[in-house]
């Protein structure tokens, strides 16, 4: 039994090391695909910057005899930007800081970049970019490709679209009472911390609270719409779903003893519940086995070994023996040579 338990340990030990670096290999290439990506749109961006500033460069030099840069087929799209560099980039772990709690429904204003100060809304919330969308800020021009506007009924091929926002760079606004003048006014909360964390693994459903630090005010967090239940035909009826077909009692189980040889893998490798029969029977082959291994070396034994596993069977069946009354009296006179002498007591002197 002891080799099907070694068995069963080295099997998952083995499985746990395969798994962690196939978790690894994979964090790596994902790693090297967005060091790719973002390395193309630096390119990208920089090489805008730089024909930019040619542009410009030009403009300053031909005054009046500059060319014409909107025509032909950048007409309509000139100074608008590709879509695909509105996607933002997954950071790691140990680059993601510390934000504070937002999700989408939250009121938020922008600390840095040209809508400075300004309030929206949040759209969505992008944990892994660590970036998130607010509705009517950081608004950029890009080319609506014409696949996307045969199905629309706006023609236009630039539209304004919210380029996400770093999370560092927004902060929540609450609404907050004044207790002495009881007019309510927008506050930035500069910092907001989650407390009463409550996690329920079965239902997978998260409770925790967003309070303000050193104010303990509560912030509460949005209001998500109802969601809408539609009716089918296929439905299954609410009193055919409330209608007790089944009926437990003491004299039978409810399922099967066979049932969990359905949940776990009777012949798997990795199993560490077994039968009963299962374990009994290894327990015997474990007996069997040393008991044929005890025969094997007494069969191999010297005759030398032989006469001293004789003398221990014979020492261990006198026992010990008692000690008699003269043998009592002689341990206790050496006792008593040896004893250490009692430390004299130290005299106190009393102060003058």
């Amino acid at each position: 039994m002891q080799k099907v338990l070694r068995r069963t340990a080295l099997a998952k030990a083995q499985a746990a090391r395969r798994a962690l670096k196939r978790s690894q290999k994979d964090k790596a290439s994902q790693w090297g695909r967005t060091l790719r990506q973002e390395h193309i749109a630096f390119r990208a961006s920089l090489d805008d910057a730089t024909r930019a500033r040619k542009h410009r460069r030009e403009d300053y030099d031909l005054g009046p005899l500059a060319p014409k840069r909107d025509v032909g087929d950048a007409a309509e799209t000139y100074g608008a930007m590709d879509p695909r560099r509105l996607e933002g980039f997954s950071k790691r772990e140990e680059e993601r800081v510390d934000v504070q709690p937002i999700v989408s429904g939250d009121r938020v204003v922008a600390t840095e970049g040209r809508d400075r100060g300004r309030i929206g809304e949040v759209i969505s919330v992008n944990k892994k970019k660590n970036e998130c969308t607010v509705k009517g800020l950081n608004l950029v021009d890009v080319i609506v490709p014409e696949w996307v506007r045969t199905g629309e009924n706006n023609p236009s091929p630039v539209r304004s679209i919210e380029k996400a926002l770093p999370l560092p760079d927004v902060r929540l606004v609450h609404k907050l009472t004044d207790a002495e003048t009881g007019h309510a006014r927008d506050v930035v909360v500069r910092k907001l911390v989650l407390r009463d964390v409550w996690h329920d693994k079965h239902l997978n459903i998260h409770k925790r609270d967003r309070i303000i630090p050193g104010l303990d005010i509560k912030v509460p967090w949005p209001k998500k719409p109802p969601k809408e239940q539609s009716e089918h035909d296929v439905d299954t009826l609410r009193m055919d779903v409330e209608l007790k077909t089944w009926i437990p009692t003491l004299l039978a189980p409810p399922m099967p003893a066979t049932v969990i040889d359905e949940l776990r893998n009777k012949y798997s490798k990795f199993r560490d519940r077994h039968d009963e029969a299962y374990v009994a029977k290894k327990v015997a082959e474990d007996d069997a086995a040393r008991a044929r291994k005890k025969r094997l070396g007494q069969a191999a034994s010297t005759p030398q070994q032989e006469a001293k596993r004789k003398e221990r069977r014979e020492k261990k069946a006198l026992g010990y023996g008692d000690l008699s009354d003269q043998i009592l009296a002689k341990i206790g006179e050496v006792m008593a040579k040896n004893k250490q002498p009692l430390p004299k007591p130290r005299r106190l002197r009393a102060s003058s």
